[in-house]
C-alpha cells in the first residue's frame, strides 16, 4: 500500500463512522494509520462471506436519503460537547476545558446500476470553552466516481481539498505551539483494476500537495511551517492470485517522489527523497470466522540531500478481523513503516504500531467499542524515541432512524525520550454526541 508524506499516526480511534447508520461518534476522531495522504490502492479482503458489527446493514435504522433525479442526497449533521483535562498537551501546568463541537455534511451519491459519482461536502467546526486559541475550523469537498469499462474491467478516480488539523501526538507536531496546527490538503487519484478469472491486476496514481498554516506560540510569536509545505506523487502497483473462493496471494510495489518548496532552515536543506516499497502476503475471508490481510516485504527510502542517511528495511501491514460470534467482532492491525522526522539532525524515524478494538452489538441499536493501541518510533541518526499508548471506550444508542447519541472516554499517553523528540504528557477525554439525519 503506497503511504506518502503523513503524520506519524496515531495509535487508536475514538470512534469508526457507521455509513448509512445513525450512529453518533465523537467529530474529527483518529484512526489508525491516519495520514496526510490516503493510499491509492488499499488491500481488499472482504468477499462478503464476514460483515463486522460496524458494517452490518440495519434496514430499520438506515438513513432514507433525498431522492433527486438518479441521485440521492444524504443530509446529516454531527454536534458534540466535551471536556479535556490537558489543552494543550503538557507535562506541567495542565489546563482543563470544555468543547463544544458542529460537524455538517452532504452526500450526493448516484442510484446508477452501472458506473458511480459521489459528491460530498462537509465541515467540522470545534470551539473551547475558554482556550480559545486551540479552536479549529475544518473543511473538505470530496468527489469520487467509477467507470465500469465491461470485460471485468474498472476506472476510478477521486479529487479532494480539506483543510484539516493535525493530532497533537504526531512526532512533527509544533511542540511550542498554543494554536492548533491546521494544514491544506489537495489530492488527486486515478485507479485502474482488471480482473479475469482468479487474476486481479490494479494500478494506481497519487497527486497530492500540503500546505501548513503558520501557528501562534505561548508568547504570541509566530511559528513559520512553511518548511513543511510539500508535493508527492505516488504510484503502486498489484497482482492478486486466487488460490481457492476464501484465499488469494498478491505482490505489490510501490513508489512515492516527496519533494519539498523550502529548505528546513537557513543553509539546511529539506528532506526531498524517493521511497520503494514491496509487499507480498495474503487475503483471506474464511467463513464465519476472520478475515483480513497480511504482506511482508522491504521499504528503502533514499533522501535527495547526504546530509540525511538513506533508510531501509522491513516493512509490514496487516489487518485482521476475528468473529466470535455474530454481534462480536474483534479487529487487530499492525505495521511498520518509515516516516520523515520533524527536527534538523534526523532525516527519518522507523514507525511501529500495533492496535486491538473491540465493537459488541448488545442490542440491534446499542453499539459498545473498546480499543487499545501503542506505537512506537525509532529516530535514526539520534537518539530519540516516542511511545504512545492510547486506550479508548464508548457506547452509541441508535434511537430512530433520523437520530442517534454516544459517548465516549480516551486517555492518551505520550513518552518521549532523546533530543528532539518533543514533550511527554497524558490527556483524558470525554465526549457526547449527537447525530441528526435524513
Amino acid at each position: 500500500m503506497t503511504r506518502s508524506v503523513r503524520v506519524p499516526p496515531i495509535v487508536l480511534s475514538a470512534a469508526i463512522g457507521l455509513a448509512g447508520t445513525v450512529v453518533a461518534t465523537p467529530v474529527a476522531a483518529q484512526s489508525v494509520g491516519d495520514s496526510f495522504v490516503v493510499p491509492n490502492l488499499p488491500i481488499e479482503y472482504d468477499r462478503g462471506r464476514n460483515t463486522g458489527v460496524l458494517d452490518r446493514s440495519r434496514p430499520e435504522f438506515d438513513a432514507l436519503g433525498i431522492k433527486i433525479g438518479g441521485f440521492t442526497l444524504f443530509p446529516r449533521v454531527e454536534t458534540a460537547i466535551g471536556y479535556e483535562d490537558n489543552v494543550y498537551q503538557t507535562s506541567s501546568d495542565r489546563k482543563a476545558d470544555a468543547t463544544a463541537t458542529i460537524a455538517p455534511n452532504a452526500r450526493f451519491a448516484s442510484n446508477w446500476s452501472r458506473h458511480s459519482l459521489t459528491i460530498e461536502a462537509g465541515a467540522d467546526i470545534k470551539r473551547f470553552l475558554t482556550e480559545a486559541r486551540r479552536n479549529q475550523d475544518g473543511w473538505r469537498v470530496v468527489g469520487s466516481g467509477r467507470y465500469d469499462i465491461g470485460g471485468q474491467m474498472i476506472l476510478s478516480g477521486s479529487a479532494r481539498t480539506a483543510r484539516a488539523t493535525e493530532p497533537p501526538t504526531s512526532a512533527a507536531y509544533p511542540s511550542a505551539a498554543a494554536a492548533a496546527s491546521q494544514y491544506q490538503s489537495t489530492q488527486v487519484q486515478l485507479n485502474a483494476g482488471y480482473a479475469p478469472g482468479r487474476l486481479r491486476v490494479q494500478g494506481g496514481f497519487t497527486f497530492a500537495a500540503l500546505g501548513f498554516d503558520d501557528v501562534l506560540t505561548f508568547g504570541n510569536g509566530v511559528i513559520s511551517q512553511n518548511n513543511r509545505n510539500s508535493h508527492t506523487m505516488s504510484g503502486s502497483g498489484r497482482v492478486e492470485y486466487a488460490i481457492s473462493p476464501d484465499t488469494s496471494m498478491f505482490a505489490q510495489g510501490s513508489y512515492d517522489r516527496i519533494d519539498y518548496a523550502r529548505p528546513l532552515a537557513t543553509g539546511i536543506p529539506n528532506r526531498s527523497s524517493d521511497t520503494f516499497r514491496a509487499l507480498g502476503g495474503a487475503t483471506f475471508d474464511l467463513s464465519t470466522l476472520l478475515r483480513g490481510s497480511l504482506g511482508v516485504g522491504y521499504i528503502r527510502r533514499r533522501y535527495d540531500a547526504a546530509l540525511y542517511r538513506p533508510i531501509g528495511g522491513v516493512t509490514a501491514e496487516a489487518r485482521v478481523e476475528y468473529f466470535p460470534t455474530p454481534i462480536t467482532t474483534v479487529t487487530l492491525t499492525g505495521r511498520r513503516l518509515i516516516e520523515d522526522a520533524s527536527f534538523i539532525n534526523s532525516g527519518g524515524f522507523v514507525n511501529n504500531t500495533v492496535a486491538l478494538r473491540l465493537d459488541h452489538e448488545l442490542l440491534r441499536y446499542v453499539l459498545l467499542n473498546a480499543q487499545i493501541g501503542y506505537e512506537h518510533d525509532v529516530f535514526k541518526g539520534t537518539d530519540a524515541t516516542l511511545d504512545i499508548v492510547r486506550a479508548s471506550g464508548g457506547a452509541r444508542y441508535i434511537l430512530t432512524r433520523a437520530i442517534g447519541i454516544g459517548a465516549s472516554v480516551l486517555h492518551d499517553l505520550r513518552s518521549a525520550k532523546g533530543t528532539g523528540s518533543g514533550p511527554s504528557y497524558h490527556e483524558t477525554r470525554f465526549v457526547l454526541s449527537l447525530v441528526v439525519q435524513r
